[in-house]
């Protein structure tokens, strides 16, 4: 196809056709529109055979008038119908010798079928990428075509512009477009975005992001470019094609819904520099946060796609929504925007740095707002929707974007299963650990069933982490077991210095192995797993409370890391009462004392009975201690048996003896540490007797120093 003629290929069916046979030495025809020549074609030798009952043509149409060629196709593509004159000479010779060359006219109104249905697979993408020459940004594809078995075609590139309200957004370099006789093809496009040259520019691409967002769609006006940017295609192509409007709907350039990715296959981390929650029982229905944070984003970049895009700013302001899409509460509109830099190709950090941002709920939804909350933490299920506008200001590859209220709304349905926590990791908090100390232990009261603590402890806490909530309380289970109900009246923590009072309620089971156990793993740096559960009324925040009842969550902690057991710290250490301040061992009398302080006040505190083995290095039996306070000491009138221990003094106990391994392993172990100290494990049986509880307790002490003495 050029500017003077049109190769084409065609079959005329004859399914009718009789016995006859048809010989046309030559058909000439010419075509008119409206008055003008359009073009001609020339055939020769055709023939109709009952067998052959077809005419198979491939011939050239010589384009005459290349304005008229270009006016037949406007009107055909606008109509989709095409009125002309047709005016032939054939000759008839091939049906007599002496028939003539005939004249014939007709006027033809030819009405176009419909488009045939096209399947487009797009392969081989590329970009988008800053384009240097055309400026703007321009990715390239393959499509892929299959059209009906029938068609074929091979056409020149063409050139076509995407405008919305009278402004060119894009441009298409679209073509050769190569279909063969089974109807398959290739169609090679290259699209171009271009740069934002006035402000009309700028509003037209606002108007259609916010018309997409929304679900309103939108429309492009696609026409053919000017046909002196091209010279590809015919003249006559191109000039029609400038003059050919079609639209093309928002949704017909949609990407398939399969191409979305997960979040967390793009969210790479996420690093938290301040974060503060306050919630109260005044406050009930209105709590808030204060965050800055940052998230590094990777979107997989599988077409090599380079361009720039950063969000200079972005302002969200949204309402919340439950099942049935009826707004509950709104988030407060935050003083400091959001921002997004780009660091790579497609890779972004985004920021935001919030001193206060809360939710309120909307008076007489506080029952939406409760039931979400309860779902949530109760149920494991977040179902609620998200209905808002967003500004935002964009620095982009093709220029600067500003879109004001631009519509969100989204869904959320997402069910997740309970959390095992194991252990803590300091790696990724730049090695800071939060310090504890237990500055107070003191024993509001005692029955032989529960002993109620009222503990102090100092949190230094290195993180601009930090949180207010007027009170709660926590049931604590091991193994079924009930141990205790922890709770606060008031929790205050900022980065500092923090002073927190905890009020435990430990239920005493004397009896039961389960408590002993709990002692000995935790003891023994073991993994211990506990379930932590609300109960009615164990906060004074209504919706909290609410949520709360149903609330049940294991937690597998790693008690080697509290601390620094295993020389390898956890997230926190902790400064702990010393209650064992000394032990020695006397070889020649066999015998060891220990001087302990008691950090417990309010309650008086007695040792009865000790049952303990020693160990060196875990595995070799050093000794056994076994000893019954209550037969050693004199009895107080109206106080138990045994060995005292009045509140913060040092108390050392008689010479308690040992008998000693008989195997010279041990005792070759202890001689050697005369007159230094030796690290001994110690696994102990303790009966004691706190205010009116009795207590059982099994521990494991690894790597005491014991000074070794003659």
């Amino acid at each position: 196809m050029n500017d003077d003629a049109v190769l084409f290929a065609i079959d005329i069916q004859f399914p009718d056709w009789g016995n006859r046979v048809a010989n046309i030495p030559f058909v000439n025809a010419t075509i008119y529109h409206h008055g003008h020549t359009v073009g001609w074609v020339y055939a020769s030798n055709l023939k109709v055979t009952p067998q052959e009952k077809r005419i198979s043509l491939y011939e050239v149409f010589h384009v005459a008038n290349s304005d008229a060629m270009a006016r037949l196709l406007i009107e055909a593509a606008s109509s989709r119908r095409v009125a002309v004159n047709a005016q032939a000479k054939i000759a008839l010779s091939g049906f007599g010798k002496y028939l003539p060359v005939a004249d014939v006219s007709r006027n033809l109104d030819v009405v176009l079928p419909p488009p045939p249905n096209v399947n487009v697979t797009a392969c081989d993408v590329v970009g988008p990428v800053v384009d240097m020459r055309r400026s703007g940004i321009t990715a390239q594809a393959n499509l892929k075509l299959e059209l009906p078995a029938f068609a074929s075609a091979n056409v020149s590139p063409i050139w076509l512009d995407f405008s919305y309200h009278g402004i060119v957004i894009a441009s298409a370099e679209v073509g050769p477009v190569s279909i063969y006789a089974s109807g398959v093809g290739d169609l090679p496009v290259k699209v171009n975005v271009r740069q934002i040259e006035t402000s009309a520019h700028e509003a037209a691409l606002a108007d259609m992001a916010i018309k997409a967002s929304s679900g309103e769609g939108f429309e492009l006006a696609v026409s053919g470019a000017d046909p002196l940017r091209y010279d590809a295609a015919p003249l006559w192509l191109r000039r029609a094609l400038r003059n050919i409007t079609i639209p093309v709907w928002s949704d017909m350039l949609q990407l398939p819904r399969d191409v979305s990715l997960p979040i967390e296959d793009i969210v790479k981390s996420v690093a938290v520099d301040k974060l503060y929650g306050y919630w109260s029982a005044e406050d009930s229905f209105n709590p808030w946060t204060g965050v800055s944070a940052q998230v590094s984003i990777d979107i997989p970049n599988t077409t090599a796609a380079d361009v720039k895009f950063e969000i200079d700013s972005l302002v969200p302001n949204i309402q919340l929504l439950d099942e049935d899409q009826l707004p509950f509460a709104t988030v407060d509109i935050p003083t400091t925007p959001i921002r997004v830099i780009q660091i790579g190709e497609l890779q972004f950090v985004a920021s935001c740095d919030y001193d206060r941002i809360g939710l309120s709920v909307i008076p007489g939804r506080e029952v939406q707002f409760t039931r979400a909350m309860k779902r949530a933490l109760s149920d494991r299920h977040v179902v609620i929707g998200i209905d808002g506008t967003l500004n935002v200001s964009m620095t982009t590859s093709i220029g600067q974007i500003h879109i004001e209220a631009l519509p969100i709304a989204t869904s959320i349905d997402w069910k997740f299963d309970r959390l095992e926590v194991a252990g803590g990791d300091s790696e990724g908090l730049n090695n800071k650990l939060a310090e504890i100390s237990v500055t107070r232990i003191h024993v509001l009261d005692t029955t032989r069933d529960q002993i109620k603590l009222e503990i102090d402890i100092g949190v230094e806490n290195p993180f601009t982490y930090g949180a207010f909530i007027s009170d709660m309380a926590f049931e604590v289970n091991y193994a079924g077991l009930h141990i205790a109900t922890v709770g606060v009246k008031e929790l205050s923590l900022s980065q500092g210095t923090n002073d927190v009072t905890v009020y435990v309620d430990f239920n005493n089971y004397p009896g039961d192995p389960r408590q002993r156990m709990l002692f000995l793993e935790a003891s023994s740096g073991k993994n211990v797993t506990l379930e932590v559960s609300g109960f009615p009324n164990c906060t004074t925040i209504s919706p909290l409370e609410e949520s709360l009842r149903g609330f049940s969550q294991k937690f597998t902690i790693d008690t080697s890391q509290l601390g620094s057991h295993s020389g390898s710290p956890g997230i926190f250490t902790g400064k702990f009462p010393k209650v064992l301040r000394e032990v020695v061992f006397h070889i020649f009398t066999m015998s060891a004392e220990a001087t302990v302080v008691n950090p417990v006040s309010g309650a008086s505190v007695w040792i009865q009975t000790i049952d303990a083995i020693g160990y060196y290095e875990d595995d070799i039996p050093l000794g056994i201690l076994e000893y019954d306070f209550t037969d050693k000491q004199p009895r107080r009138q109206g106080q138990p048996n045994g060995l005292l221990l009045p509140y913060n003094q040092a108390i050392t106990t008689p010479r308690l003896p040992i008998t000693a391994n008989e195997t010279s392993i041990g005792w070759d172990v202890v001689r050697r540490a005369i007159g230094g100290t030796l690290d001994v494990s110690v696994f102990t049986n303790i009966q004691m007797q706190v205010g009116n509880a009795p207590l059982n307790f099994t521990i494991m002490g690894r790597n005491a120093p014991v000074k070794i003495r003659l």
